[in-house]
């Protein structure tokens, strides 16, 4: 049986690289833009309920289960990342 590079059963060598140039950060980033933008809009719908507007309660309720699932993938995703690098921290060389 021949053993050849994960990159040429793939086709073609670029298409890992690039995978590997930045798109775990910008990815990361947009994630963080989600989390603050449902935050954001949690907190506008309970300044808008504070001031009187009449929003439906099922409406509040949806965005601010929203926002809260949002942080907990949040916080659930950098607990993971703080395990793996404590895990590369640990591994000898």
């Amino acid at each position: 049986m021949e053993i050849r590079e994960i990159g040429s059963i793939l086709g073609e060598k670029n298409q890992i690289k690039e995978v590997r140039g930045g798109s775990f950060v910008q990815e990361l980033k947009k994630f963080l833009h989600w989390v603050n933008q449902e935050q954001e809009k949690s907190e506008a719908i309970k300044e808008a309920v504070l001031k009187g507007a009449e929003i439906p309660l099922h409406q509040m309720v949806i965005e601010f289960e929203k926002a809260s699932v949002a942080l907990n993938l949040l916080i659930q995703v950098r607990n993971k990342l703080l395990e793996a690098y404590q895990e590369l921290n640990r591994m000898q060389v």
